[in-house]
């Protein structure tokens, strides 16, 4: 019987149909914003692994450096 009633009329159709398109915007939006932060995420994970090796890079050449002068002097 309600569901009747709302199927009859078209203003409360019309505002089902307005609160359904504002939900899936809303829910497109919210799923564009996770999927950047996730793309940041990776991206920041691609930096910090970058930057790891270029710290162990940067370590052993100071050790090599370091034999070397221990080696031949200054």
């Amino acid at each position: 019987m309600f569901l009747a009633f709302i199927f009859d009329n078209a203003t409360l159709l019309g505002i089902a149909a307005i609160i359904s398109a504002t939900t899936g915007i809303a829910t497109t939006i919210m799923g564009s914003k996770r999927a950047r932060r996730e793309e940041h995420d990776k991206d920041e994970e691609q930096c910090r692994e970058r930057l790891k090796a270029a710290r162990k890079e940067a370590e052993e050449a100071a050790m090599e450096l370091h034999a070397r002068r221990m080696k031949y002097g200054n």
